[in-house]
C-alpha cells in the first residue's frame, strides 16, 4: 500500500511542477453548498434530503479539495472526502480519502486500520476538455472486498459530455464498472428454505455494466442579489434497474 501512495503521489508531484517560461498563477480558492433532495452517487443511493459543502484550494494545476454530506437527521451517515490531485494539459491524475460513518463499528475520523476503520483510498484518472471529461477511478486501500474475499480494487468509469441548449446548461453522465466490484452477502428471510439462503449484494455490479446513466439540466436563476444555480437530473441505474429524479440548489459560489 505504501509503495502505490508513493508511486501515485510522485506522479502528481512531476505534474504539478511549474512549467518553463510559464509565470506561477495566483492561489485560488472557493467554497460551495449544494442541497439535494436525493444523495446518489455512482448509481448507488446513498440517502435523501442532504446538505454538501465543498471547499478548494489551487495552485499552478495543484489543487486540494474537501467534501461533506450529511443528512437532515442526527442519525443519517455522514460523509467527509478529502482529494489532492493535480491537472496539466486538460489530463488530471489524484487520490481521494472517503470517510463514511456507521459503515464499520469503528467509524472514528482519526482510526486508520485498512480492514477495520472507516477510510478508503481510491486513485482516479482522467481526460477533460470542452467536449467531454473521461474518468477512470479505483479503491486500492481499506475494506473493499469481494464476496469471496480477495482485493476487489472497485473500478469506476465515467463519462460526461456537456452541451447547451434552450439557455440552460446539460450534462449527459454515464457510468460503469469493468469488473466484480467489492460486495457482501445478508440472509433472504428468516424462516424455512429463506434462511439458509443468502443474497448478494454489489457496491457497482458483479461483472462488466453500466451502473449509471444520467441527465442533469442547471439553471441560472436570478434571485435579486445575485444568481443561484439550480439543478434537476434524471438518474437511472440499469444494472439494478432503479430510477431517480433529483432536484437541488448550489449556495455560495466564488
Amino acid at each position: 500500500m505504501k509503495k502505490t501512495v508513493k508511486n501515485i503521489l510522485a506522479a502528481i508531484a512531476v505534474m504539478a511542477m511549474p512549467t518553463a517560461g510559464v509565470a506561477q498563477e495566483k492561489v485560488e480558492c472557493s467554497v460551495s453548498a449544494d442541497i439535494i433532495s436525493h444523495y446518489i452517487w455512482r448509481g448507488q443511493d446513498l440517502g435523501s434530503f442532504s446538505v454538501q459543502p465543498t471547499a478548494n484550494v489551487s495552485w499552478q494545476g495543484l489543487s486540494l479539495g474537501f467534501f461533506g454530506s450529511t443528512g437532515f437527521s442526527p442519525d443519517d451517515t455522514k460523509e467527509i472526502d478529502v482529494t489532492l490531485g493535480v491537472q496539466r494539459w486538460g489530463v488530471n491524475i489524484g487520490v481521494t480519502d472517503y470517510w463514511i460513518s456507521g459503515v464499520e463499528k469503528n467509524d472514528r475520523y482519526l482510526y486508520f486500520d485498512e480492514m477495520k476503520g472507516a477510510h478508503k483510498l481510491e486513485a482516479n484518472l482522467g481526460y477533460s476538455c470542452k467536449y467531454f471529461s473521461l474518468q477512470a477511478y479505483t479503491f486500492f486501500w481499506g475494506k473493499d472486498l469481494k464476496i469471496n474475499g480477495e482485493k476487489a480494487y472497485s473500478t469506476f468509469v465515467e463519462l460526461t459530455v456537456p452541451f447547451s441548449l434552450g439557455g440552460v446548461d446539460w450534462k449527459l453522465r454515464g457510468g460503469m464498472t469493468p469488473f466484480e466490484s467489492a460486495g457482501y452477502t445478508e440472509p433472504m428471510g428468516t424462516e424455512g428454505v429463506a434462511a439458509t439462503m443468502v443474497k448478494a449484494n454489489y457496491d457497482y455490479a458483479e461483472g462488466p455494466a453500466c451502473v449509471e446513466a444520467a441527465l442533469r439540466a442547471t439553471k441560472m436563476v436570478d434571485v435579486g442579489f445575485s444568481k443561484l444555480p439550480i439543478f434537476a437530473e434524471f438518474n437511472v441505474n440499469p444494472y439494478l434497474q432503479t430510477t431517480n429524479v433529483i432536484f437541488g440548489l448550489t449556495l455560495g459560489v466564488f
